[in-house]
């Protein structure tokens, strides 16, 4: 198996190299299995899946909670889904939440043929879907590219967010990660691209992103993440994370050093400058930093000057031995966290 952590967009992935199919798989094995995700999903959709129409596109969420929670509008990572927040859903909800989790442009069920936008197309995404639901403010957050986008939001409509909670994302750029980085410190960064997998339908595909896999080593949880990455193609065929390529662009060094090559949604997150979005911060922001041996995102130095711009509102949280994915390595840190914040959000509006 590899393991890629795209240093650009992809949280932690494991697969199987599309050369090790030439094994023999147990199809059946591995249909029992897609049925079981598969019925998993059906299930979470029945209770939580929900669409909107929004700017032109049909927009995916899931919902968790009482109308009269706090709303806390959650932005996944590159690569991800909404369901990514599905393990702590319901901790928060008992906290007070009024969780909705969004698959934005081009991930998970919000699926597009017109991949010229950026983060700030998003937070217009996201600001309708509260115009929708007839929501006045909500905390927003986000993992990953989702903190670049919660921080869109407070870019563009900053009356509209009563909290930020930023997991490993939106409060540091990338591009000056980038620019302090030697040719050969970009190089080593840069990982194997996202495989190139298709086939007649979903279930083709998931075949051949877990078919290799030993039997007992197919966790649910990690098949159900996959399934959500699977989505038709513009050629009639299904494929692994449709349109990645064209939302994030090529994984090489020159497109690092040279941003304005990259697409859109890419080159929109590069070019952000948290301290400039935040210059105006009126909100609590609670920072989610992760720290380990291969940080992935050295960045702690920029969360620090964020909070020393701010020590009445930013809380910056330091997750030692943490992966980047922080929903996954720490769950119980981030509730914890998100509870925090929720009560600073409360003790602001009595």
């Amino acid at each position: 198996m590899i393991r890629f952590s795209t240093f650009l967009v992809v949280p932690c992935l494991v697969l199987v190299r599309s050369s090790g199919l030439a094994q023999t798989i147990d199809t059946a094995r591995v249909r029992a299995a897609y049925d079981s995700v598969t019925a998993r999903r059906a299930e979470y959709e029945r209770l939580h899946g929900r669409f909107v129409t929004v700017n032109g596109i049909r927009m995916h969420y899931l919902e968790w909670g009482k109308p009269n929670g706090i709303p806390l509008v959650w932005a996944h990572g590159s690569a991800s889904s909404a369901y990514e927040i599905r393990a702590v859903a319901t901790r928060l909800v008992q906290a007070g939440y009024r969780l909705l989790a969004v698959d934005y442009r081009g991930h998970g069920l919000t699926r597009v043929t017109d991949y010229d936008f950026g983060i700030h197309h998003i937070a217009d995404d996201l600001i309708g879907l509260l115009d929708s639901l007839r929501i006045p403010a909500a905390i927003f957050g986000g993992a990953s590219k989702g903190g670049s986008v919660a921080a869109a939001v407070y870019d563009h409509y900053p009356t509209r967010v009563l909290g930020l909670l930023m997991a490993d994302g939106g409060t540091w750029s990338l591009q000056w990660m980038f620019d302090r980085m030697s040719p050969d410190e970009l190089r080593r960064s840069m990982s194997d691209p996202v495989p190139q997998i298709t086939g007649a339908s979903e279930f083709d595909v998931f075949l051949r992103v877990v078919g290799n896999i030993p039997p007992g080593d197919l966790p649910i949880e990690w098949l159900f993440d996959m399934l959500f990455r699977i989505g038709p193609s513009e050629n009639g065929e299904w494929a692994f994370l449709p349109g990645f390529d064209r939302m994030m662009g090529s994984n090489e060094a020159a497109g690092i050093t040279r941003p304005s090559t990259f697409p859109p949604l890419q080159w929109s997150e590069n070019a952000m400058i948290p301290r400039m979005v935040f210059r105006r911060l009126h909100v609590p922001m609670m920072i989610l930093d992760p720290q380990g041996e291969r940080d992935a995102r050295p960045v702690t130095d920029q969360n620090e000057r964020l909070a020393k711009d701010h020590p009445d509102l930013v809380s910056h949280r330091i997750y030692p031995q943490s992966r980047h994915n922080i929903l996954q390595s720490r769950p119980d840190w981030f509730v914890r966290d998100a509870v925090e914040l929720l009560d600073q959000v409360r003790r602001r509006r009595r």
